[in-house]
């Protein structure tokens, strides 16, 4: 429909090549919205007559299916939303596209459609931190060694393991939050191609309009750059590296040779020939998926790095990977909240982690440096084969029963208590306030829908 009047048709396969309307789908609606809100703002504001103004908005608002404008060969789903207007209110269609861009409006749309799917994955993240805590009360007390090198190494437990997890979730948490608040929630709409339009537009309103916090103030960053998909692919690899190490962690502690943890029947699948096998599928298919997550975000990297400044078509295909990405984290951490919150952890105490409280004692003993009694208790331990009791024998010394290391963020049992309880309140305010801006953007979009029946001459909903 654009090009024809000066470029003439184009070839069908050629526009199916550059077409996005496949993976438009999934902006179909804020497509839509966005187009509601730029007609409801230019009527406000005098600057659309009102025959065209009630035609429009009662074509978009009733519209919910995209699938008879979507199945058309368009390059995208702005050109195959107006040319359905104008089909339908003829030239009174023709004012769908004043004053705005399809930069603008598929930036917009974008951002519109990031929000709720980052709130989406914000829930996920949420409840496996919820698994992760109550699992960690459920095994306050079930001593495992804490390892470093794969190596047995300090004397620690289930629960100071789940709780470590937890924290590095909350920093995922609170840093998607950040910019999903302060980043992606800013309107682009009104920006036009990239330096606005003479229409006579009030940015802030139509932001109102839609709900967000507020406007992305430069028109060339607005319509032009992706970098909010970047800066969200590189929290959500950083994420799907954690998750890739847990998963890791309980395919180790899963096997017999560690025996740490009994995976949920469902989790595990059978080999087709060894009837004993429990294959941690679920875990293993996490694990391929972190790295899917990275190829997406290199993908939309290597997508804008050669690119000049403004839009450009290349932008559309990140589009997918982008969206994939946040889809693929969110699967991944229902996947995982619900295995941690069914798992059973299992004790294994192991006498060589008290290696280092032994030299530490050596030192208060006998008044020696560190280094001196590492040295000592090396030494034991080499001629006793390694065996931590028969080597604190030589040295004079009994062998305690446990040590319980009550340092800050250690896994004492009795501090970790108190600390799982703090972090369930935190856990709680995060929710809290999830659900109230989760609320204001549902609400938002309710007066939007209502503004557009009101103009349409139908009652709101």
């Amino acid at each position: 429909m654009y090009r024809k009047p000066g470029l003439g048709d184009q070839s069908d396969w050629l526009t199916e090549f550059i077409s996005s309307i496949d993976s438009d789908r999934r902006i179909f609606r804020a497509t839509v919205l966005t187009a509601l809100a730029h007609q409801i703002h230019l009527f406000e504001s005098g600057l659309l007559p009102k025959e065209a103004a009630l035609t429009i908005s009662l074509l978009l608002e009733a519209l919910d299916k995209e699938d008879e404008i979507l199945s058309r060969d368009f390059e995208d789903v702005h050109e195959a939303l107006e040319s359905w207007v104008i089909e339908r209110a003829g030239n009174l269609g023709g004012w769908l596209a004043y004053g705005k861009s399809r930069n603008d409006q598929v930036a917009t749309a974008l951002r519109y459609v990031t929000i709720r799917e980052l709130i989406s994955l914000l829930w996920e993240i949420n409840r496996l931190r919820d698994s992760l805590i109550d699992a960690a009360l459920m095994n306050l007390e079930k001593r495992i060694p804490a390892f470093t090198h794969l190596q047995p190494a300090q004397p620690s437990t289930v629960s100071h393991y789940l709780l470590s997890i937890e924290y590095e979730l909350f920093h995922h948490y609170r840093s998607i939050w950040h910019v999903m608040r302060e980043i992606v929630d800013l309107c682009p709409l009104g920006s036009g191609p990239a330096a606005g339009s003479s229409v006579p537009m009030d940015r802030g309103r139509l932001a109102d309009l839609l709900g967000f916090s507020g406007v992305e103030s430069n028109t060339l960053l607005a319509t032009g750059s992706r970098s909010f998909e970047t800066i969200v692919l590189g929290i959500l690899s950083s994420l799907m590296v954690v998750l890739s190490r847990v998963c890791e962690d309980l395919i180790i502690w899963s096997t017999p040779n560690f025996s740490l943890v009994e995976l949920p029947d469902d989790h595990v699948s059978t080999s087709s020939i060894m009837p004993q096998k429990r294959n941690p599928v679920t875990l293993e298919v996490i694990r391929a998926k972190a790295g899917e997550v990275m190829g997406c975000h290199f993908t939309v990297l290597s997508v804008m790095k050669g690119l000049p400044s403004g839009y450009n078509l290349d932008i559309q295909e990140t589009n997918e990977s982008f969206l994939r990405a946040i889809d693929t984290t969110k699967g991944s951490l229902k996947v995982l909240s619900d295995l941690i919150r069914r798992s059973r952890f299992r004790e294994s105490e192991s006498e060589i982690t008290l290696a280092q409280f032994i030299a530490e004692e050596l030192v208060r003993r006998r008044g020696i440096s560190y280094r001196e009694a590492h040295s000592i208790l090396a030494s034991a331990l080499r001629e006793s084969g390694w065996d931590l009791r028969k080597a604190v024998h030589s040295l004079g010394l009994e062998l305690p029963s446990s040590y319980e290391v009550k340092v800050r963020g250690g896994p004492n049992p009795e501090s970790l208590k108190g600390e799982l309880e703090a972090r369930r309140r935190l856990l709680r305010n995060d929710i809290s306030r999830l659900v109230e801006y989760e609320a204001e953007k549902m609400e938002s979009e309710k007066r939007l829908i209502d503004l557009a029946r009101k103009l349409a001459g139908r009652s709101p909903q």
